[in-house]
């Protein structure tokens, strides 16, 4: 089981996301904005965070993904966009992402990204 945590503004997106994490058996927490996100972050364990590229007033997410790697090295983020192009994936990589995702995104793309991060084994333990 992982601890996971959505950063997104967009109340639809973190409740499909929730779901299919929660069904996978991880353990969820969601936040609407970076700020917000990085404020859970340090209250509590977090091996995964999903994190939305825009967002429309406060730290972007480009701001949030740097502070999450400044402070937890460990985290691995995922970052999403619905304007997420291959440029922009290799440039949020280059930035610490560990993988970027276009919105919106299917299920089995999303196991697949979790799975690409944690292999089967280390989610278990």
């Amino acid at each position: 089981m992982l601890n996971v945590l959505i950063i997104d503004d967009d109340t639809d997106s973190r409740f499909g996301l929730n779901r299919v994490l929660n069904r996978c058996g991880h353990a969820v927490k969601e936040a609407e904005s970076g700020e917000c996100g990085l404020a859970k972050l340090a209250e509590m364990p977090i091996d995964l965070v999903f994190c939305d590229l825009r967002f429309p007033t406060g730290l972007s997410g480009e701001q949030t993904l740097k502070a999450i790697t400044s402070a937890h090295p460990d985290v691995k983020v995922v970052m999403m966009s619905c304007s997420m192009d291959y440029t922009a994936q290799q440039e949020l990589k280059v930035m610490g992402a560990s993988a970027a995702m276009q919105k919106p995104f299917f299920k089995d793309q999303c196991l697949r990204t979790l799975e690409s991060l944690f292999p089967p084994n280390q989610q278990a333990a």
